[in-house]
């Protein structure tokens, strides 16, 4: 058992499930959180399961604030391993005023993704390696392969039944 196991489990991204976005004038990528979510899933198992998380809210005139802590499990038997808390913050109104229903939900995402890349999920994003196209390619071939790879095995599950 090596100390970076989980690290290692999550560390690469598909490129399918990543999108540009631009802030203080510069373009970064970012990682779509059900794709996330799904990767948890299939490591640890079903939300609730195998992994979960707690999220407290806090309220102020003008936004909420998200404090999340994250629980995985190793065996099955065996009490959730715990990190965090882990906060973000969103605000309450969008730019035209109105208040933004989404907002708690927002920062539950938002601190979730930040509690997740202490686990390494998504590693490669958040150390800038897809700033780099060759990586990018890289990516893009290696879960390709594996795409490959899982259809393969869903066309022999079909053809036995």
């Amino acid at each position: 058992m090596t100390n970076k196991r989980i690290w290692d489990q999550f560390k690469h991204t598909d490129p399918k499930f990543t999108k540009p976005f631009t802030k203080f004038g510069r373009t970064l990528t970012t990682t779509d959180p059900m794709y996330q979510v799904m990767r948890m899933t299939d490591y640890f198992g079903p939300v609730g399961e195998g992994w979960t998380y707690e999220v407290k809210y806090t309220y102020t005139e003008q936004n909420v604030f998200a404090e999340l802590k994250i629980g995985w499990k190793q065996d099955t038997n065996k009490d959730f391993n715990w990190y965090g808390p882990v906060s973000a913050v969103n605000p309450l109104y969008n730019s035209k005023g109105s208040l933004d229903d989404e907002a708690p939900k927002k920062a539950m995402t938002d601190a979730m993704t930040k509690a997740m890349s202490h686990l390494g999920m998504s590693a490669d994003v958040f150390l800038g390696l897809f700033d780099s196209n060759k990586y990018v390619s890289e990516m893009k071939e290696k879960f390709s392969a594996k795409s490959n790879v899982d259809q393969s095995k869903v066309r022999e599950v079909t053809n036995a039944n």
